[in-house]
Order: structure tokens, then sequence, then C-alpha cells
């Protein structure tokens, strides 16, 4: 039988990435968007809002899932919107999902400025990738029982649809830094998360939960030192 994916987000960035990934996997997955998509198993509604939860609400009515994925991003600069997006809206939506609880998985896109700092963005949103991370941890051992794994992915900057263009430039100034400083040599893309939240959603992973997983290529095991030397060179 196959398996039921939902994911909130998934038809833009990274989330598309993991829409893709997982649908070739053979998974039924389904998409909650703000937006009105004209696709199939996209449904339309607002996480913030009342009626917007009513609809997801209707949707575990009908169905049961083996996964959940949360990919949402906030894109503006109102602080309260953008807790309500990331992080409240993040809570209530576990709260509220229907689980077939075989070995069911929850995985939630964080992000390295939950440990380092990211400076064009603002506060909001570190201290709410930082919590998010608290979530995971507080329900990897609520759920436990219920066999329902929670795990979190925290990814670095990357290469994604919306600024690939940017950095595939040749002489790019931004990529060659990073391809310098990181120790694989390379900026990740987002089929590296991609290809994580597909383990995190399989059997292969079904003892692993609670954990936070950086995708950065070494880049957080590169010191201050080292990378002064570095361009010194």
């Amino acid at each position: 039988m196959k398996k039921k994916t939902l994911i909130i987000g998934g038809y833009r960035g990274i989330g598309k990435s993991i829409y893709e990934t997982i649908k070739k996997r053979g998974d039924i997955v389904f998409c909650i968007c703000r937006s009105k998509i004209k696709k199939k198993n996209f449904i339309s509604a607002d996480i913030t809002k009342k009626e917007g939860i009513n609809v997801i609400k209707n949707f575990f009515k009908k169905e049961k899932i083996d996964n959940l994925i949360f990919t949402q991003r906030y894109r503006g600069n109102d602080s309260e919107e953008e807790y309500n997006v990331i992080l409240k809206a993040t809570n209530n939506l576990i709260k509220i999902s229907k689980f077939k609880n075989n070995n069911s998985s929850i995985v939630i896109l964080g992000s390295i400025a939950s440990t380092t700092i990211i400076g064009d963005q603002n506060d909001t949103y570190h201290f709410t990738r930082g919590a998010l991370e608290t979530l995971t941890k507080y329900y990897a051992y609520k759920l436990g029982k219920q066999n329902i794994r929670v795990n979190c992915i925290q990814p670095t900057k990357i290469f994604k649809p919306e600024n690939k263009k940017f950095f595939s430039k040749k002489n790019n100034r931004d990529r060659k830094l990073i391809e310098k400083i990181t120790p694989i040599g390379r900026m990740g893309n987002s089929i590296d998360i991609a290809n994580l939240a597909e383990f995190l959603t399989s059997e292969k992973s079904s003892y692993i939960t609670g954990v936070i997983i950086p995708v950065d290529g070494g880049l957080r095991l590169v010191g201050q030192e080292q990378i002064a030397k570095m361009f010194k060179k």
C-alpha cells in the first residue's frame, strides 16, 4: 500500500524539491499551500487562520497520513506573522494531524540560524528557528509511544530554484567564498535536503527521533582561526 505524505508548502523552494522526491518514491503526496494551485492533491489553506485550520481538519476527517513535512516559509517583515507561520502553525498542525501510527514521521525544516547568526535575517527569524528545534524534541518525546518520530533538518545557505540564477553566475563572489570555507568544497542544493527528508520518512530511519541534523557540508566544523588562515593564503 502506498504511503501518504502531507507537505506544508511544497510548491516552491526546498519544499518543491521535497515534494518531487517524495512523489518519485511512490507516495501519495498532498500539499497545503496558501496560494490556489491547480494541481492534484494541492489544497489551498492559510495555516494561520481559523478558516484554514478548518480546511485541514476536514482533510483529516477523510485521510490519515504516514508522514508530515513542514517546509512553509514566511516572506515579509511582520514579526508576529513570521511567528504565526513558522512556529504557531507548526505546533497547531501537529496537534490536529491524524497518523496511521505504523512508523509515522514528522520532519520539520529549520535553519542554521538556530545556532549561528545570519546577517540578512531579523530577530524573529532566528528565535523561531531555535524554537522549532525545542518543539522537535518535545514532540519526539510526547509522540514516541504512538510510534511517531519527529526530526528537524537544519540547512545552511544552499542552491534552490529561487536563488540558482544568482549563485550560478561564473564569478559569483558569495558562492566562491562559501565553497572555499566548506570542507566538502561546494554549496549544498535543495536535492540534498530532499534526500534527507526522504530518508527520515522511510523505514531506514525507524529508530531515529528527536534529532536536529545540519546539512552544511561540514562548515560548522571550521573555526574562525582556520577561516582566517584560508584567506591569508
